[in-house]
């Protein structure tokens, strides 16, 4: 493992952090369009080993997962500590950054992914789901993704609370916070192993991703050297072992759970962890793509879905439904990341500008932001 870096090579070490962020976003992609296609015809099914691969180890989960490593690890350090307003700053550079993008979102998803099916998405959904409160309410939502975004928006408030309680820093008090969010996930899993229902398990699931984003923002603050509490470094790699090794053995051996409901966890935790530390990877493609990674994982449905609404109007022996399962993931892959550049370029970046605007005029301008590039 590499040793701790200095914080001075924190703008060095963005770019293969966004490597990290492409590769979580094209396995999702790579999951969700597989699963939808291999039964575009008989020749789609003879390389339906795409899919399987797939869905075997899970790849969205791998790469929701990652994404939730890397949220840790990169928002709580993009607080401007020197602002004379932080919380409130922090917050509403977080919402420009989320909210305009995925208001966008709720209406060419709800058209793409429900209603050219023939379901109807009345436009009331369509207004909870702008609340991010659908989940709560057991409404339906627009695209079945938007619960990472009401997850991602709970650890910006949890960390609000934290910067407010001037305790985002002290990392004691965030191994505690990570320990217990992740042990209570652990302990679901025993609930279910003793024939509780499995609804515990899956709000435990809650509790589990929480507790994973808190758990990268412990390793940053170990890898930058700012962690010296050795209570707090014995929780971060004891955490890790918990991750890696512990709860995969635990659910495959005692509760018997399918293999894509914990191996994707333990593979996420590794690939961030090498990736961050030992393998580096250094590709101008993949950092740019994970600095788009937000328009992909939104893109994405819409270009799978209307691409497929097409392809089912064709004949199921025609060129265009007979091609190699690949063949369908590469192209919904190149099509999102080029139109991810556009929503990036026209929605996202003037979002961004907006709330760094409103936030020097509001809270003042004293010191550097260390935004990140999500």
């Amino acid at each position: 493992m590499a040793s701790p870096a200095a914080p001075r090579d924190a703008a060095e070490r963005l770019g293969h952090v966004d490597a990290l962020r492409a590769i979580a976003a094209l396995l999702v992609v790579w999951m969700h369009v597989s699963e939808k296609y291999f039964q575009l015809s008989p020749d789609t099914q003879t390389s339906r080993w795409v899919y399987d691969a797939a869905s075997y180890v899970n790849f969205g989960r791998v790469g929701v997962a990652l994404f939730f490593a890397i949220s840790g690890f990169v928002i709580p350090f993009s607080v401007r500590a020197t602002s004379p307003a932080p919380v409130r700053e922090f917050l509403l550079r977080r919402l420009f950054r989320i909210l305009p993008l995925y208001w966008l979102s709720i209406p060419i998803g709800a058209v793409t992914c429900i209603m050219i099916w023939g379901a109807p998405f009345p436009l009331r959904y369509m207004l909870v789901d702008m609340t991010l409160l659908q989940y709560w309410l057991d409404l339906p939502s627009a695209m079945g993704l938007y619960w990472t975004l009401v997850l991602e928006m709970l650890f910006y408030f949890c960390c609000a609370i934290l910067l407010f309680a001037r305790s985002l820093d002290n990392y004691p008090r965030l191994a505690v916070i990570a320990t217990t969010l992740i042990l209570a996930h652990l302990g679901a899993v025993l609930l279910i192993r003793i024939g509780y229902p499995g609804q515990v398990y899956l709000t435990s699931l809650w509790f589990f991703h929480l507790g994973i984003m808190f758990w990268g923002s412990m390793f940053r603050a170990w890898y930058d050297g700012r962690m010296q509490s050795v209570f707090a470094i014995a929780c971060t790699w004891g955490l890790l072992v918990i991750l890696l090794v512990i709860y995969p053995a635990y659910c495959a051996f005692m509760v018997r759970f399918p293999v894509s409901y914990f191996l994707p966890y333990a593979l996420a935790i590794a690939i961030f962890v090498a990736g961050a530390t030992l393998l580096k990877i250094r590709s101008r493609v993949l950092a740019g793509i994970g600095e788009i990674s937000y328009s992909v994982y939104l893109v994405h449905p819409v270009v799978f879905n209307l691409l497929l609404w097409a392809l089912m109007r064709t004949e199921v022996t025609s060129f265009w439904r007979t091609r190699h399962l690949a063949t369908y993931v590469v192209l919904n892959m190149a099509i999102t990341v080029a139109l991810s550049v556009f929503t990036y370029r026209w929605v996202e970046q003037p979002a961004i500008a907006m709330g760094r605007s409103l936030s020097r005029r509001w809270f003042g301008a004293s010191g550097p932001a260390r935004e990140p590039a999500l």
